[in-house]
């Protein structure tokens, strides 16, 4: 293959006879560096850069990388490679005339990009204007699924879809972050990067489980250490496995990789311990599973897939469950107020549930798909712990499509729940609540009680509507409707049956059809997290949940009203108001 080398000031500019023209820029890193910082701005065009070692590639993405005025930094962590000379290449495609502009633009942008002790705009990290306060977000870039949720040895673990580089969604890594409360959480590296290495093109690390193996069963254990791993679908080969033998800092690739491979399309395995039977289970998405027709003919149809495996090493087919779209997750619960009882629950990204019985290799559905979340598609990709603390089923979902235009960091986690399972009037329901660690968080708390509203009056609390706030209503039913307005936003339960709620004025609800709803009992509970444009709604301890935007001009108070119907009435038993401290400490 043959070079064209020309000089321009440090950088080299190489145009490969293919068609690609690439630039380079050489930068050592000094001690003490820690981020390699690199410029972005939405509006320039997208280029593929990579960051190589000595001729290896140690990440390889699209950026928009600014030519000037960038819009926020993003950067990869250095550390481990201080006194090490990195390369910093950046390919475009070639279009004629347009080379010479392309090489100067980029040109301009491949000078800006430098090596520090911070990053631009890390002191003021976490306390960016449209920063959620509560709910977890990444220093910078775009994020989605939560990933491999795991308790271990005093931490919570949070990996996630992670583009570390830019606002939209893409370059699929897993962010990681870990916490001792579910609260606060520290950002580390990244975790786990698309595999560059010959016979893996276009990869990315989408969505998984991470695990621990005490048995060893795996036969990973090293100098007495079992590692963390993480069991993840690599895009350009199949469902894979990395280790970590550093407490899920680091991981390495597990050289017997792919684990499976599926047909057709499939991702998202969710990985854990069977004990009853002492082997591994995986449910994982397969949008290609083979079915024979009544005429003969084969189709392939979408599923969630179990598989078994003695070692995470084999895996065999057992069985799998219609119906369902990416991200499965499958746990047992005890059913509330029914002594030994327990059910397994299977859901899918959009939170769609099945309850009934596992045997470690087949599920018997005893209730079909259920709605979990009622809101317009805002809760997405959730998923549990393994290994939680305490017997509890704790969740974590992202919050789809809600967006922080403007700032340096796009989508955030929601705020962490605690599953149980309840028999209702109309079948079982998975219910959500916040885990009750919120309530370390509370401060400036105001509390009315036993207030009897009738037609045409509200009761009300006043807020400071850019503070984060955690709010517990709870009402005795009456002969009026119960309209509950959450800085202005208005949810209305009509004592009957439905359960409606109207978009705050400038909002982006996509969906606001009522519920149909009906309580056992005369008390009626609200509960909300507010924080900055997300809210979401808790109705009866999580028999309805809705997750919200909230883009529209905030009021300053909690308020119930009542119809303006003649002489009917409801009682607000008790308004609890607290202001929630913020979550974040630092930018490090």
């Amino acid at each position: 293959m043959r070079y064209l080398f020309i000089a321009l000031c440090s950088i080299g500019l190489t145009v490969q006879s293919f068609g690609q023209l690439s630039e380079s820029k050489k930068i050592k890193i000094k001690k003490g560096q820690q981020y390699l910082n690199f410029p972005v701005n939405q509006a320039a065009p997208s280029v593929k850069a990579s960051i190589m070692l000595d001729g290896k590639t140690l990440d390889q993405f699209t950026i928009n990388l600014a030519n000037g005025n960038p819009q926020f930094w993003a950067y990869f962590d250095v550390s481990e490679y201080q006194g090490k000379t990195l390369v910093i290449e950046i390919e475009n495609k070639r279009d004629g005339s347009r080379v010479e502009s392309d090489v100067s633009t980029t040109a301009k942008g491949l000078a800006l990009i430098f090596a520090d002790v911070t990053y631009p705009g890390q002191d003021s990290v976490y306390r960016e204007k449209g920063r959620p306060q509560v709910h977890f977000s990444a220093q910078r870039g775009w994020l989605n699924d939560p990933n491999g949720l795991l308790y271990e040895d005093g931490e919570y673990h949070l990996y996630f879809q992670h583009n570390p580089y830019g606002w939209p969604w893409g370059n699929m890594h897993w962010g990681h972050a870990v916490s001792t409360d579910l609260l606060h959480w520290k950002q580390l590296k990244e975790a786990i990067y698309p595999v560059i290495k010959e016979g893996v093109t276009d990869d990315a690390a989408f969505s998984g489980t991470a695990v621990v193996d005490p048995e060893n069963t795996a036969g990973f254990r090293k100098n007495g250490v079992d590692p963390i791993i993480a069991v993840y679908t690599s895009t350009g080969r199949g469902e894979c496995l990395q280790l970590s033998y550093d407490k899920g800092r680091t991981f390495t690739d597990y050289e017997g990789n792919p684990v499976l491979k599926h047909q057709g399309e499939g991702r998202d395995p969710k990985v854990f311990w069977y004990d009853l039977d002492k082997h591994w289970v995986m449910v994982v998405w397969d949008a290609g599973m083979p079915k024979k027709l009544s005429n003969g003919d084969q189709a392939m149809v979408r599923e969630h897939s179990i598989y078994t495996s003695p070692d995470l090493k084999r895996w065999t087919y057992q069985s799998g469950v219609a119906g369902f779209f990416e991200c499965p997750d499958l746990f047992e619960l005890p059913v509330e107020g029914k002594s030994g009882v327990k059910k397994w629950v299977m859901y899918d990204a959009s939170g769609k549930y099945v309850v009934g019985d596992f045997d470690g290799k087949k599920f018997n559905i005893e209730q079909h798909l259920t709605r979990y979340e009622h809101g317009g598609g805002y809760f997405y990709a959730a998923q549990t712990f393994n290994n939680a603390p305490n017997g509890r089923r704790v969740q974590i979902g992202w919050g789809r499509d809600i967006t922080h235009p403007g700032m340096p960091f796009n989508q955030a986690m929601l705020f962490p729940t605690a599953l149980t399972l309840r028999m209702t009037t109309d079948g079982y329901r998975l219910c959500p609540t916040p885990v009750n660690e919120i309530n370390s968080l509370h401060k400036n708390s105001k509390v009315l009680e036993n207030r009897v509203v009738t037609a045409g009056e509200n009761v009300s609390l006043p807020v400071n509507p850019d503070t984060p706030l955690h709010v517990i209503a709870e009402f005795e039913r009456g002969d009026a409707p119960i309209v509950f307005r959450m800085l202005g936003y208005e949810m209305r339960f009509d004592n009957e049956w439905i359960f409606s709620t109207t978009p705050l004025q400038g909002s982006d609800q996509r969906d606001t059809q009522p519920v149909m709803y009906a309580p056992k009992s005369d008390l009626f509970k609200i509960e909300v997290i507010a924080d900055k444009n997300i809210l979401e709604f808790f109705i009866n301890d999580g028999e309805l949940y809705y997750v919200v935007p909230f883009n529209g001009k905030k009021t300053g108070k909690i308020e119930a009203v009542a119809s303006r119907d003649v002489s009917r009435k409801f009682i607000v038993k008790r308004l609890e108001v607290h202001e929630l401290n913020p979550v974040w400490t630092n930018g490090r």
